[in-house]
């Protein structure tokens, strides 16, 4: 019948669609067993990771720094333990009540600011304040109970002794700033961490940060805390040896601090090795108070503490730099002692005159009573003489212009100017009035203190140049050596035999004899130079290089005092003081 075949279609068509439903849910079935086997199977480590991750938020606590040694082993920089006011979200407390902050502005007696929520993102405590003292500690500590999610702990702070005589020999340490931290985080630092300024700090300070430990801390999922797990002891950093003398250092400072202007730069550096043993920049700064509250005012200090001058100002050379000239007249045209001059305290050069710094003249002299009176005349002539492609090239004989690479952060190269420079940058030709001044260390060559010591100590060793160096070695918190500097020589000055004998004479008979007389010691032989630099519109700066014992040198040094006048009546003093300390000579 009809109805009976209606049945039958309907049913067949009820079977077909059931059929394409259970396809359906087989299929869905099979893509989430698949999803299912990705996530828990192939993946389920990584999950598991990103799932304690979140569950799991470390607190961090700061390792103390290594410790900064001088040559003997006299603490520089170190630390010592303070007390901060910490904060934690707990229950659904996400910062501290206004009564919590109340009670601790009156215990501390001091302004308690509320923090932002943007800490909360790096899972660690909030600092609400720091510095405090034990009887602060103490009075928190019986107000527990009144302030809830606030907790003590104890955190090492930047220690440094002789905070000026050495500032820029250690630096500093401050807070990483935010814009500084993305191109960090590779190398571990964090937010809150604390980075080298400067110095040893900033040099070294992969070796001197040290691991931070901490505690881990379970979350819930709004981020409160719930329980500590464990805790990890921080690790401290290596401890660093520097070659520094503490007496030098201190003797340098305080009499460039002294000196007529209180400002110049002093570098002291071992001949025989290469061991900088003393670098003075003055005025320095308090380390201290450089990386916390005083930064600001140091930066607008008209005199620049934080400026390194040792080796970071740029000085013209003035008469320092007629020892280049002296070698390459002897190397290059022949000179001997027995050859003379007439200086009568002027010299002509087209249409200009350029004067000698006696205006009465020298009368007739050779190239060592010429070099020991540092007649500018002669050297003039020299200069013409020579040209400017043998002062070039005898310039940059002499390491000018190349940074030394000693083991501090931001040194100078200093800058030879030369004929291709001048008319790319001033679009004006080299002149012969040029030349003559470039002969006496002056116009465009610019040097810093650090370069002229280790230019002393090359001469001091007939041309052969140890690597400077300021740490000598790493020590890690077991007593292990990590790191320990190898003496090398880097390069050799290649000079006549005849122009080495003839230039330690010359510098000799300069403090015997000369301009440098005021550093003359009995006892000790000394050779060096005395230089006054023109610097306009200020005052001339005042310069001294030298090395002794002059017949088997053990330091060479640089003097510089900033505007300081002549250097044989304002520089060479210091340099004696130094002399004086080094080999203990009492006056």
């Amino acid at each position: 019948m009809v109805w009976q075949r209606e049945n039958k279609f309907v049913y067949e068509v009820f079977t077909k669609k059931h059929k394409i439903i259970l396809v359906f849910f087989l299929l869905l079935f099979i893509c989430l067993s698949i999803r299912l086997f990705y996530l828990q199977i192939l993946n389920g480590n990584d999950y598991r990771i990103v799932s304690e991750q979140q569950r799991m938020h470390n607190t961090y606590e700061r390792a103390p720094r290594g410790i900064i040694y001088s040559a003997n082993n006299e603490i520089l920089a170190e630390n010592k333990s303070t007390y901060v006011v910490l904060f934690h979200p707990y229950n659904k407390c996400q910062s501290p009540s206004i009564q919590v902050i109340k009670e601790l502005s009156k215990i501390l007696d001091r302004e308690i600011k509320p923090y932002t929520d943007k800490s909360l993102k790096y899972g660690k405590y909030i600092k609400l304040a720091d510095n405090l003292t034990i009887e602060e500690l103490f009075k928190i500590q019986e107000k527990k109970l009144m302030l809830e999610g606030i907790s003590v702990t104890k955190v090492p702070r930047r220690i440094y002794h002789f905070a000026k005589e050495t500032s820029h020999i250690t630096g500093y340490i401050s807070e990483i700033r935010a814009e500084e931290l993305e191109d960090l985080l590779g190398q571990g630092y964090k937010l809150g961490d604390y980075i080298g300024r400067g110095g040893i700090e900033q040099f070294y300070d992969s070796y001197l940060k040290g691991i931070n430990g901490g505690w881990q801390i379970e979350v819930n999922a709004r981020g409160y805390q719930m329980k500590t797990f464990k805790y990890i002891a921080p690790k401290t950093g290596d401890s660093v040896y520097s070659t520094i003398d503490l007496n030098l250092q201190k003797i340098a400072y305080n009499a460039l601090k002294d000196s007529s202007t209180g400002k110049g730069a002093v570098v002291v550096i071992d001949v025989k090795t290469g061991a900088v043993k003393a670098l003075v920049s003055c005025p320095g700064f308090n380390a201290n108070r450089a990386g916390y509250k005083d930064f600001s005012r140091y930066l607008k200090n008209k005199k620049l503490p934080l400026f390194n001058r040792a080796l970071q100002a740029l000085y013209p050379p003035g008469s320092i730099f007629k020892i280049v000239i002296f070698a390459a007249a002897i190397d290059v045209l022949g000179t001997d002692s027995l050859e003379t001059t007439q200086c009568t305290g002027s010299f002509k050069v087209g249409n200009r005159h350029y004067a000698c710094w006696l205006k009465s003249g020298h009368g007739r002299l050779n190239i060592i009573s010429a070099m020991a009176l540092s007649c500018n005349v002669y050297f003039y002539q020299l200069g013409l003489k020579l040209g400017m492609k043998n002062l070039e090239k005898y310039t940059k004989k002499f390491y000018f212009g190349q940074k030394t690479n000693l083991d501090l952060p931001n040194e100078k190269s200093g800058f030879i100017p030369s004929p291709e420079w001048k008319k790319l940058k001033l679009k004006m030709s080299w002149l012969k009035g040029d030349t003559a001044i470039f002969a006496i260390g002056q116009g465009a060559l610019s040097v810093t203190p650090l370069q002229m010591a280790y230019t002393m100590s090359v001469i001091a060793n007939n041309g052969f140049c140890h690597k400077p160096y300021i740490v000598s070695k790493i020590v890690n918190f077991d007593g292990i050596e990590v790191y320990k500097h190898e003496l090398k020589v880097v390069n050799k000055l290649e000079l006549e035999d005849k122009t080495w004998l003839l230039l330690h004479k010359a510098l000799l008979e300069t403090i015997e004899n000369g301009t440098g007389r005021k550093c003359k010691i009995d006892g000790i032989k000394i050779a060096g130079k005395t230089g006054t630099a023109q610097n306009p519109p200020l005052k001339d700066h005042a310069w001294f290089v030298s090395y002794a014992p002059a017949d088997n040198p053990e330091i060479a040094l640089a003097v510089i005092v900033e505007n300081g006048g002549s250097g044989g009546l304002n520089a060479v003093p210091i340099g004696r003081k130094i002399y004086e300390t080094y080999f203990n000579i009492r006056k």
